[in-house]
């Protein structure tokens, strides 16, 4: 049986291998994956309630991706940069400086259920690739995939003691990171995270948390109805609503407003299917705003049958309603009209969670100019959600919906920590060793001013002082080597 000083041992030799090495094990990887596409869909799928095929669309084939991915590009993101010496300050003449990226050590990854593979293990490869162990903690019910996900790996040639799955318990999550882990990595809601990051306060333990979102969908008043209606309907039927950046606030302007209501009715017709895993409150937020005026645009309600049919769109909300400011995580969105651009904005930023948002106009340059003025850390134009899975982009949230980064080249540097190395050459002179003179406030104020100054004649005359002291100071120097 390997003991601690083994485990380190592998762990360290695995850290210092150079990138290209471990990049072989996601080689062998990806073509593993290849072989096992059904058994790992037929497993995801059980967990999920899906049809195998959507569990490789939006599982499987994000993660080869990933892989490849990875291949391609890790070895030059984790490359160490060395800073240019013509932009190097004046005053560190003779330095030279290397930045390295150097992994944490051990990352912990808290994994969610509704995506059990692709998002733990698109975070954990990159972990690995970037030099770490990896401890993985499934949600409860969601271990399959990702124990298949390690076995494979064992065969591509990872040294066992660098990937652990571990139980399935979410109370062990708190004494897993006092015990030492050196990273969290937390997919996963509000609650969860407030908890987790808590714990990872009192260890001083850095973490990058994902913690869902109440994504705002701006339909422009010169949008396509037709297909802003066709994309919504797909984001809430996709995985039966319980995906992080799904819609759930859609803003409409009201030059297009009812004829988006008269699309989304149209389309909502040919796809209900029955829903019986509403959290309770969900369910009790549905029923009090129906009460109290809400109105259902498109979808089917039967809650005295006990019979719940998605998705669901409402209107007139009452705007405490948890619905719209909460994670709900549910097939459900609710609907508002606005009078132009400001307006919607004004209410996207009005929640507190921002980690996706979407727009749709037929201008896709206007589209474009009101993405980049919302708050949220991903932003799709006249799509929802699928572009968000390119394995080249960072995925991450604001506000409520966590902070960092995961997949893409930023969120493979996130599974490292910088090192600076500055080396300073020769036995070049040290100004800072120079013990404080009689005038060096005011060369120092002049200094400063010839080098960042805005006025020219005001540099001149800075440069012009300086290398009069110079003089003065060589004189000086030669007469005391005369007569000293």
């Amino acid at each position: 049986m390997s003991g601690p000083d083994s485990l380190s041992q592998t762990r360290r030799a695995w850290a210092e291998l150079p990138v290209p090495e471990r990049l072989r094990v996601i080689v062998q990887l990806r073509s593993l994956l290849v072989g096992q596409v059904r058994p790992l869909a037929a497993g995801i799928a059980r967990i999920r309630g899906i049809d195998p095929s959507e569990a490789i669309t939006t599982e499987i084939l994000p993660l080869v991706e990933g892989c490849r991915f990875l291949e391609k590009e890790a070895a030059e993101i984790l490359a160490p940069r060395r800073p240019g010496l013509l932009d190097r300050p004046l005053w560190l003449s003779g330095v030279r400086a290397e930045i390295r990226r150097e992994p944490f050590g051990t990352v912990l990854i808290l994994s969610p259920s509704n995506y059990p593979l692709f998002l733990a293990a698109s975070q954990l490869l990159q972990a690995l690739v970037a030099g770490n162990a990896v401890m993985v903690k499934p949600a409860p019910g969601a271990s399959a995939p990702l124990v298949m996900l390690r076995q494979l790996l064992l065969e591509a040639g990872l040294p066992e003691a660098l990937c652990l799955v571990l139980p399935e318990d979410p109370a062990a999550v708190h004494d897993l990171i006092r015990q030492g882990v050196d990273k969290v990595i937390l997919t996963g809601g509000t609650a969860t995270g407030r908890a987790v990051l808590q714990t990872c306060a009192e260890a001083i333990v850095p973490a990058t948390v994902e913690l869902s979102g109440v994504d705002a969908v701006h339909v422009l008043d010169d949008a396509d109805p037709a297909r802003a209606a066709d994309l919504i309907l797909y984001g809430l039927s996709l995985n039966q609503g319980r995906t992080c950046i799904a819609p759930r606030r859609l803003l409409v302007q009201r030059g297009v407003s009812q004829r988006m209501r008269t699309a989304l009715q149209d389309r909502f017709r040919s796809r209900r299917a029955p829903l019986t895993e509403l959290l309770p409150w969900v369910r009790a937020e549905v029923n009090a705003a129906l009460g109290e005026g809400a109105r259902l645009v498109a979808g089917a309600w039967g809650d005295a049958e006990g019979i719940f049919r998605y998705p669901l769109v409402l209107e007139n909300l009452p705007t405490n309603s948890r619905l719209v400011h909460d994670d709900h995580f549910a097939p459900i969105c609710c609907f508002r009209e606005v009078a132009d651009e400001e307006e919607s904005i004004e209410l996207d930023r009005a929640c507190p969670y921002a980690l996706g948002a979407a727009v749709f106009s037929r201008n896709a340059r206007r589209g474009a100019a009101f993405a980049a003025r919302l708050p949220a850390g991903s932003v799709t134009v006249n799509d929802l959600i699928v572009p968000t899975a390119d394995p080249r982009l960072p995925f991450g949230g604001r506000g409520r919906s966590g902070f960092g980064v995961t997949r893409g080249a930023e969120g493979l540097l996130e599974m490292t920590s910088p090192r600076v190395i500055s080396r300073r050459s020769g036995n070049g002179w040290l100004p800072h060793l120079d013990a404080p003179a009689a005038g060096d406030e005011e060369r120092f104020a002049h200094l400063v001013n010839l080098l960042h100054g805005t006025g020219l004649i005001g540099r001149l005359g800075s440069l012009g002082y300086l290398l009069k002291q110079t003089r003065r100071s060589d004189r000086s120097n030669q007469q005391t080597r005369n007569y000293g």
